[in-house]
């Protein structure tokens, strides 16, 4: 692989490279010819110039041919001549040119009257006395004289002419230089892509372990590289996740199936107990014609105790159910959270309620929140009555203990007896019961809790237990802020009910 890009890629750099030192080559030899040419139209120049100032032209020639002495135009040769073609001044061997094929006076009249000035723009090589010459001609604009100026190709002209063979030694340090970058190159990337290959070798094979050993150079081609291998992994990472997912799921379905059975275990336990107690009080009401009026009234109205527990069990067992399943659909709207807490404590002293409790609540004005009216109140009715039925204290309060961007948070608790640390967890579990004897004594079903935990989760709230120093129950349940709240009191602010 390495050698494949090595090869045409350094085959590519010397062509460049090679048509770049021809050109510049041809370029330089040029630049130098036209400067030359620039000095022999100079001179011709400066000899019609002192023609039309009326100046002596051979002291001027003179005078030429000694200024260029030691330079390019060491070998300098001047002639003048009249229209008669008379030689009227000179500087070395008079010009005379032997080539028919370049007849100056021809090459005159071609471009007489050229910006001013006749003369010959396009200066070529000529013979003259069998010598080759650089030649340049101009005339007068009065045709009266004519200039000659040339210089022999001389070791001095053709070294002005040449280029500088410094050249061959700069370019094949740049060939060199740049044959051993592109090997460099080509074999960070044949090892890129060599490694590319490996890593999908590896990938087939299901070697994630020597996938993430491998390493990339510090390039794009490597940049590249690590975040396919990236996708690799964070896809192989992604189905790992999948599957757990769908195994913690699928524990999940069971758990809720096994939950589900249960549930119905418990609910027809809960059934069998007032449906049997009814049914035997009916039954010895009917087989005891001549049972006392007082007795038959008794049953009764035991009768009718078991069959108004059985109802709000069926109506409890159907409003959890609704909440957890997700098929009552929650009403959310925006109330003052003070106002409700206030018609409870007229409830609660109206209805009696809370039997011997003493309610108090610390809540400030708009407090504004989220939620469903008639379910929070109805989960603050079953905390009341939770309390009123076992705390076995003296009073009870709810009170706003902290708030952050989203929420607000409230505690609710009694001075009761609490409970003990072990039933902690399972408060919130649907049928369970402390004290077995004394919450069916009290008429409880066993959903109170459950039912205030499922209200919370469903309008975006949250709610927990703890028992409270020196002893007592304390319930803690958020409730999600309105979008629009009056003023409320600062975090660090925790407001207390009076004593």
């Amino acid at each position: 692989m390495q050698w494949r890009l090595f090869l045409p890629l350094t085959l590519l750099i010397w062509l460049i490279m090679g048509l770049l030192v021809v050109y510049m080559v041809r370029h330089e030899k040029q630049v130098k010819r036209e400067n030359l040419e620039l000095q022999l139209r100079n001179v011709n120049t400066t000899i019609i110039k002192a023609y039309e100032e009326g100046r002596d032209l051979q002291q001027v020639v003179e005078f030429i041919d000694d200024y260029n002495d030691n330079t390019t135009l060491d070998a300098l040769r001047i002639s003048v001549y009249d229209s008669d073609n008379k030689l009227i001044a000179s500087a070395g061997v008079p010009l005379v040119i032997e080539n028919p094929q370049h007849n100056l006076i021809d090459e005159v009249a071609e471009v007489r009257n050229h910006d001013g000035v006749d003369e010959i723009t396009n200066i070529r090589p000529a013979f003259v006395d069998h010598e080759m010459l650089m030649l340049n001609t101009m005339s007068s604009n009065d045709g009266f004289i004519q200039a000659m100026a040339g210089t022999p190709y001389s070791v001095g002209v053709n070294r002005a002419l040449s280029y500088d063979s410094m050249v061959w030694i700069i370019v094949g340090i740049m060939a060199l230089l740049s044959t051993g970058i592109a090997f460099y190159l080509c074999s960070i990337v044949s090892n890129s892509i060599y490694n590319l290959r490996n890593f999908a070798t590896l990938a087939s094979e299901g070697k994630i372990n020597n996938i993430t050993d491998m390493k990339f150079p510090n390039n794009e081609l490597g940049e590249v590289s690590r975040k396919i291998v990236r996708i690799y992994l964070d896809k192989d990472k992604a189905l790992e996740r999948s599957k757990h997912e769908h195994e913690v799921a699928m524990r999940a379905v069971k758990d809720r199936e096994l939950i589900k059975r249960q549930t119905s275990n418990n609910i027809n336990h809960e059934l069998k107990t007032p449906v049997g107690i009814i049914k035997g009080y009916l039954d010895t009401i009917n087989s005891d014609p001549d049972m006392p009026e007082s007795l038959r009234r008794s049953f009764l109205e035991k009768a009718q105790a078991h069959a108004d527990r059985l109802t709000q069990l069926l109506k409890d067992v159907s409003s959890i159910t609704r909440l957890e399943d997700g098929t009552q659909q929650v009403e959310i709207t925006e109330f003052d959270f003070h106002d409700l807490v206030y018609a409870l404590a007229n409830d609660i002293e109206v209805s009696h309620m809370g039997g011997n409790l003493e309610f108090s609540f610390s809540v400030p004005f708009d407090c504004m929140v989220k939620g469903n009216y008639s379910l929070i109140t109805n989960a603050l009715v079953n905390l009341v009555r939770n309390a009123a039925n076992y705390s076995k204290g003296t009073k009870i309060e709810l009170n706003l203990v902290g708030q952050n961007d989203s929420t607000y948070t409230f505690e609710f608790k009694d001075d009761g007896i609490g409970v003990g640390d072990e039933h902690l967890p399972r408060l919130f579990d649907r049928f369970y019961r402390v004290d077995e004897g004394r919450a069916r004594k009290a008429g409880g079903t066993g959903l109170g809790l459950p039912i205030v935990k499922s209200t919370f989760m469903a309008v975006g709230g949250d709610i927990d237990v703890k028992n409270v120093d020196p002893h007592g129950l304390c319930f803690t349940f958020s409730l999600v802020k309105a979008g629009n709240q009056g003023p409320l009191p600062s975090d660090n602010q925790n407001p207390q009910s009076p004593e």
